[in-house]
């Protein structure tokens, strides 16, 4: 295997782990990275939550490293409103759920720079088609230009140019609802707690926030807002897309500004107001599940292979797993097709549970939400339970993805 050329479709953070795999399992390869924006890949601030357990995992498979900034969280505190005049509303459960969360960012910018000298990262480099060869596959690019490799990764999310080449047509479905997200400075909140993971329901839909590290050493408020919103309000969302900071309607905006005041107790509705409106974007929520995450030459990671709501908060993870896993397996393979058929046996189960477990949060927690005023810590427990699917006692922040 030490001839190999192998591409990389991708160079987020499912494309940096894919490449820096392949580059450990064949020190000799040559490994190409695409990826199609060009210079700093924009993080537009997203947190990425970790439990201790798999961020251990990670580690240990080389793919991160264990100093990365990062704010510690021990449980998950689920609200409530009953329409109070002030306060964070009812505490309905201090959930334990030890975990820490990341900047989008520093996890990307730690992964590219672990890549070898000799990897070639290249940035405005879109990769508009692919297609299997007798011997591997090849890409076309915009610039008219075509390649071919030996393995080529699919790393390219949601709109996966690579999984087109496998299974054309077979794309994500819009879940039907859609969240709104932003930061703010957490210096500039008053009476949150530091230390946790929040959630606060409402019907049709839930608040999730928490702290994490920033840039310069402070930290970020992180806020996700998932709600239904009339179909006047969107356009056609049937094809996977979002929207960016700036291209947000006023509409959106307004309708989320009314939610704020309607639905969430007073002190969360101003954290969220913190965020300039222009800062705001809007993730439509999507899901899917790949028929298999090899085919011929071509293997799927991230998102390419299954993209889960992010209830599950497994997006990064799962990518990184997927990249893990691949580097796990590559020293016992018998060759490439036997390293497609081995990685695909062992990530396509992991990646299909994760979209089904998100699926059934989503519609319990957004699409058919129960009186959540009404529930006291004895009935939400076996509520939120019955939604993972768990044996009763067991830990619900411990799941393995």
């Amino acid at each position: 295997m030490s001839t190999l050329r192998i591409g990389v479709v991708g160079g987020s953070i499912a494309g940096c782990a894919a490449a820096l795999a392949a580059a450990r399992a064949v020190p000799d390869a040559t490994v190409v990275v695409f990826e199609r924006s060009a210079g700093e890949l924009r993080d537009r601030g997203a947190g990425i939550g970790i439990q201790h357990e798999r961020f251990a995992e990670l580690v240990a498979a080389g793919l991160l490293d264990a100093s990365l900034p990062a704010t510690t969280n021990a449980a998950r505190q689920w609200y409530v409103w009953g329409g109070e005049a002030s306060g964070l509303g009812k505490l309905v459960w201090p959930q334990p759920f030890p975990f820490n969360a990341y900047n989008w960012g520093h996890l990307h910018r730690s992964l590219r720079g672990r890549l070898p000298s000799h990897v070639e990262y290249r940035s405005d480099a879109r990769v508009v088609s692919a297609s299997p060869t007798e011997s591997g596959a090849s890409v076309a690019l915009a610039n008219g230009s075509i390649e071919r490799f030996d393995l080529l990764l699919g790393a390219d999310g949601y709109r996966s140019v690579v999984r087109e080449g496998m299974f054309p047509g077979v794309v994500p479905e819009f879940a039907g609802y859609l969240c709104w997200r932003g930061l703010s400075d957490f210096a500039d909140l008053e009476g949150l707690p530091a230390d946790a993971f929040f959630t606060i329901g409402f019907p049709h839909g839930h608040l999730v926030a928490y702290p994490i590290p920033a840039d310069d050493g402070r930290r970020r408020f992180n806020w996700v807002l998932y709600s239904m919103v009339p179909p006047e309000l969107t356009s056609d969302l049937r094809t996977a897309t979002s929207i960016p900071p700036g291209a947000v309607s006023d509409g959106l905006l307004d309708f989320m500004d009314a939610l704020l005041t309607r639905e969430l107790p007073p002190l969360w509705a101003t954290a969220l107001r913190k965020t300039p409106r222009e800062d705001v974007f809007i993730q439509p929520i999507y899901d899917f599940e790949a028929p298999a995450y090899a085919k011929h030459r071509m293997l799927l990671l991230g998102d390419a292979g299954a993209v889960a709501r992010p209830h599950a908060g497994a997006g990064a993870v799962k990518a990184m797993q997927d990249a893990a896993t691949l580097l796990h397996l590559w020293p016992t393979a018998a060759g490439l097709d036997d390293l497609a058929a081995r990685y695909d046996a062992a990530r396509r189960p992991a990646g299909h549970a994760v979209v089904a477990l998100a699926r059934r949060i989503g519609e319990a927690q957004v699409l058919h939400t129960p009186d959540w005023s009404a529930f006291e810590e004895a009935t939400f427990i076996p509520w939120l339970t019955a939604q993972m699917e768990l044996p009763d006692g067991t830990e619900i922040g411990g799941r393995r993805l």
